[in-house]
């Protein structure tokens, strides 16, 4: 199973520039003890011009191994030592999540679609039915798709369906070609009879 540690960042006025070079330090601190650490920036939707930093591991274990790791890397701690001296973003988690879902299709990625649902926990599974077909029509646009639910957070009624693409213009053809898709339309008609859609947003990937 694999499981993710997100750390989210909404940038003062004007600090842009400065917080995304403090977090390309950081990603790569992570990097070196094991995380597979990237940068993210939400460009379309729900916290749009936000910061996100997503490491992944294997286990549990291993993520408590790296994030020792890296809490006590020299660049990091200078990276925590200007956050603290300058405060640039206001910063949320990590919270973490595990993948109940993660079809990888390995070509690389830079763009990625995330729709959240509200979710009871003892719907999940009733959630986890659609998943085949939905894999079947993200596979039609040769993109990855993932589906997670919190483990450490504070909200536990919260599905993430992630679609990953190539670039932005994978993106927008694969979205013109599934909204148009009357099997993923009964689909989602499916979804909000079991939950409730919150919150969509697009991300860039910047490293």
């Amino acid at each position: 199973m694999t499981y993710g540690a997100i750390r989210e960042f909404t940038p003062y006025d004007g600090k842009d520039a400065v917080l995304e070079a403090r977090l390309k330090r950081a990603v790569s601190a992570m990097s070196k003890h094991g995380a597979n650490s990237s940068l993210f920036k939400v460009i379309i939707g729900d916290r749009a011009g936000d910061y996100e930093i997503y490491n992944f591991y294997e286990t549990v274990a291993a993520g408590a191994k790296a994030m020792n790791g890296f809490m006590n890397d020299p660049e990091l701690m200078a990276v925590n030592a200007e956050r603290a001296a300058d405060p640039v973003a206001e910063m949320r988690g990590p919270w973490v999540g595990r993948m109940l879902h993660n079809n990888i299709r390995g070509h690389a990625t830079t763009v990625t679609g995330v729709r959240e649902y509200e979710v009871a926990r003892s719907d999940v599974p009733k959630m986890m039915e659609l998943v085949p077909a939905l894999q079947k029509i993200t596979d039609d646009q040769d993109a990855d798709l993932g589906v997670g639910v919190p483990l450490f957070a504070g909200d536990h009624q919260m599905m993430r369906v992630v679609y990953r693409f190539k670039d932005l213009e994978h993106w927008g053809n694969s979205v013109d070609a599934i909204v148009n898709n009357p099997e993923f339309a009964a689909l989602v008609e499916k979804a909000n009879e079991i939950g409730m859609l919150k919150k969509s947003r697009v991300l860039m990937k910047l490293t």
